[in-house]
């Protein structure tokens, strides 16, 4: 059974106290294995409940036209509480700004390549890259007028000789599904920022356990939910974490339409 210390306060704003950058009510700052269960969980504001509750509901009551975003939830398809949640915990994960969350993996990666290109644009891609990646890539924003090239990320050097003066993405996957092979982050990550354009790492096969690639210069991640994750064969996700702000609004653009 749970107690308090004696003197505690048993009030509701006790038990969750001062949130720290974790979003969580437990203080301080946490270990990743420790993040994994604790980053984002907060008891629920009205009842006190410990776990997350599951919020079904795909519409939610404005108190005015005037105020119709204030509470911040509108439409479950662009924004939901419980998803919140998930998407604050992968963001803590990853050292990230923001994490947009999606029902698939696909979903996550076509919304990181709309948020950062658009007809005219250039692409350097893993010739690694995930088949419907790299499917997307070749049968749906070519025809948009988006141009692609796969090369071996293996050698950055592979990399640097493929950026163009309208390179405005490089496309990386470590390791790559299924053959497994690595990519540099740090130094691919240099040389898109010396062109001017984004690094966007697909580090599904990583997992924050292993990688975290924002820490090494690449501006977003993206994950597949249904593999580790997820785990169980019982559900399919997706999520893309921005390193800032511009970034990430870009993406809850592009998951918006």
């Amino acid at each position: 059974m749970f107690r308090l210390r004696p003197g505690r306060s048993t009030t509701l704003t006790a038990l969750r106290r001062k949130a720290t950058v974790s979003g969580t009510w437990l203080e301080g700052e946490m270990k990743l294995d420790t993040n994994f269960v604790h980053a984002a969980v907060t008891p629920e504001p009205k009842s006190g409940a410990i776990l997350t509750p599951l919020f079904l509901s795909t519409t939610f009551i404005q108190e005015s036209v005037e105020k119709y975003l204030d509470k911040g939830y509108s439409y479950s398809r662009t924004n939901n509480p419980t998803v919140t949640v998930l998407e604050q915990k992968l963001a803590k994960l990853e050292n990230g700004y923001g994490a947009c969350a999606f029902g698939t993996g696909m979903a996550a990666t076509t919304s990181a390549i709309s948020a950062t290109m658009q007809a005219g644009d250039h692409c350097v891609i893993s010739d690694c890259s995930y088949g419907g990646t790299n499917r997307s890539c070749r049968e749906f924003f070519t025809p948009m007028g988006m141009e692609f090239t796969f090369v071996d990320f293996r050698d950055p050097e592979n990399v640097k000789k493929a950026m163009k003066p309208n390179t405005k993405l490089v496309f990386s996957e470590t390791p790559a599904n299924p053959v497994l092979s690595l990519t540099d982050i740090e130094a691919v990550s240099k040389i898109a920022k010396d062109a001017g354009a984004k690094h966007v790492v697909d580090a599904t096969f990583a997992t924050p356990v292993i990688c975290r690639p924002l820490d090494w210069g690449a501006d977003m991640v993206i994950q597949s939910l249904t593999k580790y994750y997820e785990g169980h064969n019982i559900m399919t996700g997706g999520a893309v974490i921005s390193k800032d702000q511009a970034l990430h609004e870009k993406v809850k653009w592009a998951r918006s339409l």
